[in-house]
């Protein structure tokens, strides 16, 4: 009786810790619905977006990445192959390399809501809501690699009727 107890005290844990993984959390509300109908009172509130960078802008004393925002995945990385949720601006504090920060980067932000910085997408008025980016994933470029190495296998059957074989395969 002992030993079940322990074993469901451990399923417990393993299930509970395996639902807080993702410390980055995915906010409810999404920028687009924040720029369509802004909202003072959200101020300061803590959000966590994700997207691709659309462009870098080094400052004196901070950097602000334009970001088109995504639903999260999981994991906390945005997933680009779902419809955008609008765009945002994340607030860093210092400076980014804008070679590792490059347009079509993946991201994930969190921190607090800063409030409405109004701009222009293709000449086009557009409030974009900010975050202070206290927290900062830079996703790992994905690369797609078309020429794999190619793969030998060697195996020995056995069939039926007393007949048998060796085989040699190659695979890419």
């Amino acid at each position: 009786m002992r030993i079940v107890a322990c074993l469901a005290a451990g399923l417990m844990i393993t299930a509970l810790s395996a639902c807080s993984s993702n410390n980055m959390g995915q906010s409810s509300v999404t920028p687009a619905q924040l720029s369509s109908n802004p909202d003072s009172a959200l101020k300061g509130t803590e959000l966590v977006w994700g997207g691709e960078i659309i462009s870098v802008k080094n400052q004196a004393d901070r950097t602000l990445l334009e970001v088109l925002a995504y639903p999260l995945n999981s994991s906390g990385e945005a997933a680009a192959s779902r419809a955008s949720t609008g765009r945002f601006l994340a607030d860093r504090k210092g400076y980014l390399e804008p070679r590792e920060y490059k347009p079509g980067r993946r991201v994930t932000v969190k921190g607090p809501f800063l409030g409405y910085k109004d701009g222009e997408v293709d000449g086009i008025f557009y409030r974009y809501p900010a975050l202070e980016a206290r927290a900062l994933t830079l996703w790992p470029e994905k690369t797609t690699n078309y020429f794999r190495q190619p793969r030998v296998n060697i195996g020995v059957g056995i069939g039926s009727h007393g007949r048998s074989g060796v085989g040699i395969g190659v695979g890419f």
